[in-house]
C-alpha cells in the first residue's frame, strides 16, 4: 500500500512538472560542414526576424506558456515591492558647460531619467531636456550625447525600443529650440565637437544596413555642420579594405587635433590616427596621420599639451600605465613613460582636470580607488572613499579645478562629492537618501577561493544579517567574465529587495575573462581559456554549498549576455549543480554569432567556427550544440527581446526550440521570455525593468519553493 501510495505520488509531481510545449518545425536538411564535422541547424529559420508569420505564431504560444507558468507565482506582489523600494530620488554627477551646470535626475519611478539645467550650483533647476516625453510607454530614450565647447549648443541621440541604432538632433542650449539637423544610421559612435562649435564628428554605417539584423559593414567617421543636410555631411575616414572595423572620432582638449581610434574587435585594442584642425572649413580635406597602425594593445587618449599627448595603455603593462607620445616624431622609441604600471592595482581611467592635475582610478581586488598625479607621474595624494566600493561616475574638465564624482557599493545607496584640485578640499554635494534603508541589515563580504586550476577567485557575498548559514538558503550566483569588463561593488534596491524578501543570499563571483586583474586575467577566460570561466563559475557554485550558504535545491545562476553564455555553458555541463537557471539575452550559438549585427566583433573573445584550429573549443563549450536528451536540466528561463539588435533573438529562440525538443519530459520548466519594443537592455524604460526582474525573482522563488515575505 506505502508503495501504491509513493507510486502515485510521484507520478502527480511527474504530472504537474511536465509542460506541454509548442512545437517547433525542425529543418533537419540544413547542415552545415566546419572542417569535416557536420552539424545539423534545424531552426535556421527561427532567425529571420521580419515577415516569418511561423516565427511569430511560435512566440506566442512560448509568450502565453510563460504567462501561464508564472500566473500562480509571486511576481505582482515582488514588483509592487520593487517599484516601492526604487521610488527614491537618483541624482546624477552635475557637469558644467559653458557657463551653465547639467545633471541627470529622476524623482524616483520615471521611465527615463531626465536632464536639468541651472545656471549656478545654488541656483533653482530646471527641465532642459525629457524624453519621457517623446513616447507613452518610456521606450524612447537619450543615447549618445556632447555639449559644444562653448556650452551653446547640444546634439544628442534618440534610440527607440531599446536599439542601438539613433538618429542625432541638435538643440540650442539657451532657448531649449529644436534645430531642423537630424543625422540618421548611426550605431557605436560619440559624439565630438570642434572648438570653433560648427559642428561635429560621429559614426554611422551605410543607410541601407544600418537597422538590418544581418552583420554589419563599412562603419565610416564623418564630419556634420550644424544647419547642413546629412546628405552635405564629410567622410572623414572609411577602410574598405577591413569592413568590419569600428571607427571613432575625438577632438583633443586644446581643439587642434582629431584622434581617431579603429578598432577590429572588442578587444580592448586600437590603431591610433591623427589629424591636424587647421582649417576646419575644409574637414574633407584633412590629412590623416598613423601613429599606430597595429591592433596590439589600447591607447585611451587623456589630454594633450601642445604636441605631447598623454594616452593610458596595456603596452608593456598588463595592469596599465600612462605614457607621453610627442606628435612631432611619434617613434616608439622617443615614448616616455609618465605613470609606471602598479605591481598590484589596475589603472582604470584617468581625468586631466585643473590644466595640469591627473585623477586616476585604480582597481585594487576588486573595488574602485582615486589618486592624485600632477602631468610628470609624481602621486599628489589620493582622495578618500567612504568604504570599499566603486566610482559610479566622475565629470570634470580639464580648464575646471572642480570635479564631481560618485560613490556606491553595495550597501551603499551613493553620494556625490566634490573635489577641489587646488585645495584638496572635499564636500559631500549630495547624498542618496532611500527611506526606510538601512546599511546595518544586510553583510558583506569578499571571499577568495581556490578555482579548478588553484587560481584565487575573488567574490562578493551580500546576505542579511539576521540570516542563520544553515545551508538552505535561496541564493543567486551572478557572473559575467568577458570582454575586459569588471564587475564592481554597487547599489541596487532590487538585489536588497531579493536578500530581504526571500531572507536570501546573492553572491558575484569576479572569474576570469573579466578585467578585475588587468589584461592577464582576460586572457586567462578567452579563446581556448574560455573553459576557465565556466571552472571559475562552478566553482564558486561550490563554495557557496561547501560553506553552508546554501544547497543545489536552492541555488539559482544568473547572467546576461556574455553572463548569459556563461549560466548556459555551465547549466550543459553540472546540471546537477543548479535548481534555476536565468540566461538573459544570452550569446547561445557560438557556431554562428558572428554573422549577425555586430557580433563578429566578439571573435576576439570567443573565436570564430570558421578558424579550424579554434573550431574545436568553441564548439566544445557552444550552448546550443552541446544540449543533450538525457540531461534532467535545472528549471530554465531564458529572457530576450524583440528589437535587441546586438545579441539578436535568434539565438535564444533556437536555444528554446532546441532544449524544448530533446527534453520534453524534463522534470522542471524550460521557458523563454520574449518582451516587445526592448532591447539589449539599454535605455529600457523603469517599468519594463522592473517587471522583469519581479518575474525573474518570482520564476526562482517557484522553482526553489521559496516565499517571498514583504516588509511590514
Amino acid at each position: 500500500r506505502r508503495f501504491v501510495v509513493l507510486s502515485f505520488f510521484l507520478l502527480f509531481v511527474f504530472r504537474e512538472a511536465r509542460m506541454e510545449y509548442p512545437v517547433a518545425r525542425r529543418d533537419e536538411s540544413v547542415v552545415d560542414d566546419y572542417h569535416g564535422v557536420q552539424i545539423v541547424d534545424p531552426y535556421r529559420w527561427m532567425e529571420k526576424q521580419t515577415e516569418n508569420p511561423e516565427l511569430e505564431e511560435w512566440i506566442g504560444k512560448e509568450q502565453e506558456l510563460f504567462k501561464g507558468y508564472m500566473q500562480d507565482t509571486q511576481k505582482d506582489e515582488i514588483k509592487e515591492e520593487l517599484l516601492k523600494s526604487y521610488n527614491y530620488e537618483k541624482y546624477g554627477c552635475p557637469f558644467k558647460r559653458g557657463e551653465r551646470y547639467f545633471y541627470y535626475y529622476n524623482s524616483g519611478i520615471q521611465n527615463q531619467s531626465v536632464l536639468f539645467v541651472q545656471d549656478a550650483l545654488d541656483a533653482e533647476a530646471r527641465v532642459f531636456l525629457d524624453p519621457n516625453t517623446w513616447s507613452e510607454d518610456g521606450t524612447v530614450s537619450i543615447s549618445a550625447q556632447a555639449f559644444s565647447e562653448c556650452g551653446s549648443l547640444f546634439a544628442y541621440g534618440v534610440s527607440k525600443s531599446g536599439s542601438d541604432l539613433s538618429t542625432l538632433n541638435v538643440m540650442e542650449v539657451a532657448t531649449g529650440k529644436k534645430l531642423d539637423d537630424e543625422v540618421k544610421n548611426v550605431k557605436y559612435s560619440g559624439i565630438s565637437w570642434t572648438h570653433d562649435n560648427k559642428g561635429f564628428f560621429y559614426s554611422r554605417y551605410p543607410a541601407e544596413i544600418a537597422d538590418k539584423s544581418s552583420d554589419l559593414k563599412d562603419h565610416k567617421l564623418y564630419y556634420h555642420r550644424v544647419g547642413t543636410d546629412q546628405e552635405q555631411d564629410v567622410l572623414v575616414l572609411e577602410i574598405p579594405e577591413n569592413p568590419t572595423w569600428l571607427i571613432s572620432g575625438e577632438v583633443s582638449d586644446d581643439g587642434n587635433y582629431l584622434l581617431i581610434s579603429v578598432s577590429e574587435s572588442c578587444k580592448h585594442a586600437n590603431r591610433l590616427y591623427f589629424a591636424r584642425l587647421t582649417d576646419l572649413s575644409l574637414p574633407d580635406q584633412l590629412e590623416i596621420v598613423k601613429v599606430i597602425d597595429n591592433n596590439d594593445f589600447e591607447y585611451s587618449y587623456v589630454t594633450n599639451v601642445g604636441e605631447v599627448f598623454f594616452f593610458t595603455t596595456d603596452n608593456n603593462a598588463p595592469k596599465c600605465r600612462l605614457i607621453s607620445i610627442n606628435f612631432a616624431s611619434f617613434q616608439p622609441e622617443e615614448w616616455k613613460e609618465v605613470i609606471a604600471e602598479s605591481e598590484k592595482d589596475v589603472l582604470n581611467f584617468i581625468y586631466c582636470l585643473n590644466e595640469n592635475k591627473l585623477v586616476a582610478c585604480y582597481m585594487r581586488d576588486v573595488a574602485q580607488i582615486l589618486l592624485v598625479f600632477d602631468l610628470e607621474g609624481k602621486l599628489l595624494g589620493e582622495i578618500a572613499l567612504p568604504t570599499l566600493g566603486s566610482i559610479g561616475g566622475i565629470s570634470g574638465h580639464k580648464k575646471q579645478r572642480q570635479m564631481f564624482f560618485k560613490f556606491t557599493s553595495f550597501t551603499y545607496p551613493g553620494t556625490i562629492f566634490t573635489y577641489d584640485l587646488e585645495t584638496q578640499e572635499q564636500k559631500v554635494f549630495k547624498e542618496t537618501v532611500i527611506d526606510g534603508f538601512q546599511a546595518s541589515a544586510f553583510v558583506t563580504k569578499q571571499v577568495f577561493f581556490p578555482s579548478k586550476d588553484g587560481t584565487k577567485i575573488p567574490m562578493f557575498i551580500i546576505h542579511p544579517s539576521s540570516l542563520e548559514l544553515n545551508g538552505n538558503s535561496p541564493t543567486i550566483l551572478y557572473g559575467y567574465g568577458g570582454f575586459q569588463i569588471s564587475i564592481n561593488p554597487s547599489f541596487s534596491t532590487t538585489r536588497c529587495n531579493f536578500l530581504a524578501g526571500y531572507n536570501a543570499v546573492y553572491a558575484i563571483a569576479n572569474i576570469r575573462g573579466g578585467a578585475e586583474y588587468g589584461v592577464d586575467w582576460h586572457k586567462g577566460g578567452i579563446l581556448e581559456n574560455k573553459q576557465n570561466s565556466y571552472d571559475d563559475f562552478i566553482g564558486a557554485a561550490e563554495y557557496l554549498i561547501q560553506e553552508g550558504y546554501t544547497n543545489s535545491n536552492k541555488l539559482a545562476i544568473l547572467g546576461g549576455s556574455n553572463g548569459g553564455l556563461l549560466v548556459a555553458a555551465c547549466m550543459n555541463q553540472r546540471p546537477e549543480l543548479f535548481r534555476a537557471v536565468v540566461s538573459q539575452v544570452g550569446v547561445l550559438d557560438l557556431l554562428r554569432y558572428h554573422k549577425f549585427t555586430i557580433g563578429y566583433m566578439w571573435a576576439s573573445d570567443y573565436g570564430l567556427s570558421d578558424n579550424p584550429e579554434q573550431f574545436p573549443f568553441i564548439y566544445k563549450i557552444s550552448p546550443l550544440h552541446n544540449l543533450r536528451s538525457d540531461n534532467q536540466y535545472p528549471a530554465l528561463l531564458l529572457t530576450t527581446a524583440d528589437h535587441d539588435d546586438r545579441v539578436v533573438p535568434g539565438h535564444s529562440f533556437k536555444f528554446a526550440a532546441q532544449i524544448q525538443h530533446l527534453n520534453p519530459n524534463n522534470q522542471r520548466p524550460l521557458l523563454i521570455r520574449i518582451e516587445s519594443k526592448a532591447g539589449h537592455g539599454a535605455g529600457k524604460p523603469t517599468d519594463k525593468v522592473m517587471e522583469e526582474i519581479a518575474e525573474i525573482y518570482a520564476f526562482i522563488g517557484k522553482v526553489t519553493e521559496s516565499v517571498w515575505t514583504t516588509p511590514k
